[in-house]
């Protein structure tokens, strides 16, 4: 037993000198670490802390310390919750605080879209498509006293933005899926604009 015990530290120090010198078979190409919109976003399950978030954001710096390529998290929590907080308030007879929840909605999508890239503008045409539909089940008293600068005077100002902020990325998705594409990004606008008549001739 006493010899066990003198050898005990003499094969902990063998393994660690072998774990040491042989690298893990799990080992691989170190993940770049993401920005700082990343790291923000990914903590924000809630209209709470993302109305603290939309607040400090500055569009112009949503990539600093980002890498390339890199894909924001999804927050669909909390702009899930814009929407039905926007429902709730039309229901209790406050329309300016609705339109108000649709437009944090517009700024979290303008976050994703100023970010770049095919996944994050994607999901950001997804927030606004939410914001649309509840804007268009609301009606005229929510859409019109929508004020917010992240929703363009006129639809093809959208498809410019969306075309410019994907990029080369466009070239990784077939034509159809393009034009659907736009085609719901047009959709959107005239619903956040309470435009009905030009959405009615489009379906």
């Amino acid at each position: 037993m006493k010899n066990l015990c003198l050898l005990l530290p003499v094969l902990a120090l063998t393994c660690a000198v072998q774990l040491h010198a042989e690298p893990s078979a799990f080992q691989g190409p170190v993940s770049p670490a993401p920005g700082k919109v990343s790291q923000s976003l990914f903590w924000i399950a809630d209209t709470a802390k993302m109305d603290a978030f939309l607040a400090n954001i500055q569009l112009s710096q949503v990539r600093d310390g980002a890498y390339t390529n890199e894909t924001l998290p999804d927050t669909r929590v909390a702009w899930r919750d814009y929407a039905l907080e926007a429902t709730l308030l039309a229901r209790n007879c406050k329309p300016a605080e609705a339109a108000a929840r649709l437009g944090q909605m517009l700024k979290l999508a303008a976050v994703y879209r100023s970010f770049g890239g095919l996944q994050n503008v994607v999901r950001g045409e997804e927030i606004r498509n939410l914001a649309g539909l509840t804007a268009e089940k609301l009606g005229t008293p929510v859409t019109s006293l929508i004020r917010s600068p992240y929703l363009e005077k006129d639809a093809s100002d959208c498809l410019i933005a969306i075309e410019a902020k994907i990029g080369d990325e466009k070239g990784r998705v077939t034509s159809s899926f393009w034009r659907n594409f736009e085609m719901e990004a047009v959709n959107t606008h005239y619903r956040l604009t309470g435009n009905n008549s030009a959405l009615a001739a489009r379906q």
